[in-house]
Parts: structure tokens; sequence; C-alpha cells
């Protein structure tokens, strides 16, 4: 599809159609940071008033976002943090929304004392060691959250070794260490970006975001994972089923 000068439809509405159609083709994929007005001027040989309308359009229709000082881009449909969902992590929740994503490995180390809270939440021996990882999600190179993972490394002795920043790791616990994951209890709040997630995520001051904190058990009751998760508001919604009980 061309923009047609002789067509009795606006340019921008072409222009606007255009996208939509690239969009829906996959030519302009989720998470892509759409060229300035002026450079999309330039390619299309057409004003940026007419850009500017067609991309207002676009993003009325909900179909790009522009996020203050990082550009313009194609929506990422949003992911649901469900209550009634199949236990899995990022790399398969992301997979469901037809989105491939990738990870930033920020840390993986093991600690040797755990501090109290820690030991609280994951039942742990005051000498059991832990494996610390954080890493950084993104789709398309846009960070779309921050998790950091906490295992009983005795359940995973060898994890450290693998390629943490591409493995699914509960894929990896799975079928590398034969462990069952049976359920996981999770909270999630709303809260203001600290200054870490604020340069991490890329935000601005003030942002609200997403925040998580799991629990998750194996067949035989003891906690295997407890992890702590910052999403960035704008492209999660937290979706439940509410059901009658009398």
């Amino acid at each position: 599809m061309e923009l047609n000068r002789n067509s009795p439809i606006p340019l921008h509405v072409q222009l606007k159609d255009l996208f939509k159609e690239r969009i829906a083709g996959g030519l302009l994929p989720p998470g892509l940071r759409l060229p300035s007005e002026r450079q999309l001027g330039e390619e299309f040989a057409v004003s940026r008033a007419t850009v500017r309308e067609a991309l207002r359009q676009l993003d009325r229709e909900g179909l790009i976002r522009t996020l203050p000082g990082r550009g313009t881009f194609v929506v990422i449909p949003q992911t649901n943090l469900s209550v009634k969902v199949s236990l899995g992590g990022f790399t398969a929740d992301m997979h469901r929304q037809g989105v491939i994503p990738s990870s930033r490995l920020l840390d993986a180390s093991l600690i040797v004392a755990p501090a109290a809270d820690l030991i609280k939440a994951m039942g742990l021996q005051p000498s059991e060691e832990v494996v610390k990882l954080e890493r950084l999600r993104l789709v398309n190179n846009i960070p779309l959250a921050l998790h950091t993972v906490y295992l009983r490394h005795r359940f995973c002795p060898q994890v450290l070794h693998h390629n943490l920043a591409q493995e699914s790791l509960f894929g990896l616990l799975r079928e590398q260490y034969g462990l069952t994951l049976a359920r996981a209890e999770e909270q999630v709040y709303a809260a203001l970006a600290n200054q870490r997630e604020m340069q991490l995520l890329n935000l601005s001051y003030p942002t609200a975001v997403l925040r998580t904190e799991r629990t998750t058990f194996l067949d035989t009751g003891e906690v295997i994972e407890f992890s702590l998760a910052t999403y960035c508001g704008e492209w999660y919604r937290l979706s439940m089923v509410l059901e009658a009980t009398g």
C-alpha cells in the first residue's frame, strides 16, 4: 500500500492505514520504536503535521504509544497478571502473548549467609545457601520488568553454570533438576518506582509500577523460589476471576 496523492482520502488517513497494515502484518512488530516525525515525513514525502495527525489517531486507537523522553513505540499487547493462571515464568507469559522476550543478567551469585527476612520467607535453615538471580526483562530492547529471584541452592546446585540470560528458569528447574513446581502464592501491589528502577526501566519520576512478591512451592511443600518483581505499569494489567460463593 502506497500513498495516493490523487485520492480523496486525506493523506494522514492513508498514512494511518498504512501503519495499521504494517503493524497487522508484522512489519512493525510490538515494541518497535518508530522514527521521528521528521524522518517519517521525509520517508513518505509528507508534512510533519500530516505525520503527527496519523500518529495521533494511531495512539487513540491503541496501536502506538508515545512515552515522554523515550519516543513512540508500537504497542506491546498488555500482559495479564492473572489471579487464576498456570504456574509459569516471564518467558512463557510473553510467548503466550505472541512476543519474543529477552533478558539481561544483572546479577548471578551465591549467598552463603541469607538475611533474616529471606530465611523467614523461604523457610531456610540459618546456614542454608541461596542463589540470587537478577534479570532485566525486555521485548525489542524495551525494558518491561525487573526480576530478582532467590533459589534454594541444594535443589539446583549447578544452576549458576547455565545461560541464565537465555534459558527459562522454570523450564530449567523442571527439565534439568526434575523438580515439580506445584503452586505459588503471589502478592501484587502498586508503588512508585525507586531511583534504581527508574534508571533500569527508563522511567521518569514519578512513575507508578506494579510490584509482586511470589513464593513458589514444590510438590513436597518445600519452598524452591522467592521472587520480587517490578513491572512497568504501562505494559501490564491485573486480571481477576471472581466467583460467587453462595
